[in-house]
C-alpha cells in the first residue's frame, strides 16, 4: 500500500514545474491611477512603475502601457534569440507597430517593452499586439491577444 503513495506522490510532485515557453505579462498605467488608493497593491505597483518620476511632467510620461515577455526553456547551452512585439494602437489607424529585443537564453530570457510618452498620448492605448520569439530567423514562439487579426 506504501508504494502506491509512493508513486502518487511522485507523479504529482512532477507535474508541479515551470511552465515552459512563452509568457506575456501586461500593465496599464493610467493618469488616475495616482490619487491615493486605499488598495496597499495597487498603490504598490503604481510606485514601481512611477520610480524615478519628481515632477508632474515626468509622472505623465510614465503613463502608458507595459509589457513583460519571458521566455523560458530547457538547454544545456546558451542561445542567441530575438523578442518581436508588433501592436496596433487606437490612434494609430491600421499600421502594425514593432519593436524588437535581442538576448541570451539558457533557461530564461525577459523582455520589456513600453509604449509611453510622446507615442501613447498621440496615439492611444494598444488594441491589439503580438509577441514572438525568433531564433536564427524563425519563429519559435508566439502568443498574441484576442483582438489580433
Amino acid at each position: 500500500m506504501k508504494q502506491y503513495f509512493v508513486l502518487l506522490f511522485l507523479c504529482l510532485a512532477s507535474c508541479v514545474s515551470d511552465p515552459m515557453g512563452l509568457t506575456v505579462k501586461q500593465y496599464h498605467l493610467r493618469e488616475n491611477m495616482f490619487d491615493e488608493n486605499n488598495d496597499l497593491m495597487v498603490r504598490g505597483e503604481v510606485q514601481r512603475f512611477l520610480h524615478g518620476a519628481v515632477t508632474q511632467e515626468e509622472r505623465l510620461q510614465k503613463v502608458g502601457q507595459y509589457y513583460h515577455l519571458i521566455w523560458k526553456q530547457r538547454a544545456d547551452k546558451a542561445r542567441n534569440v530575438e523578442f518581436l512585439f508588433e501592436y496596433l494602437q487606437a490612434g494609430s489607424g491600421s499600421s502594425v507597430k514593432r519593436m524588437t529585443q535581442k538576448g541570451t537564453v539558457i533557461s530564461q530570457a525577459d523582455a520589456y517593452f513600453t509604449i509611453t510618452g510622446h507615442d501613447y498620448q498621440k496615439n492611444g492605448r494598444v488594441l491589439a499586439w503580438r509577441a514572438s520569439v525568433m531564433r536564427e530567423g524563425k519563429v519559435i514562439a508566439t502568443k498574441r491577444s484576442y483582438l489580433w487579426r
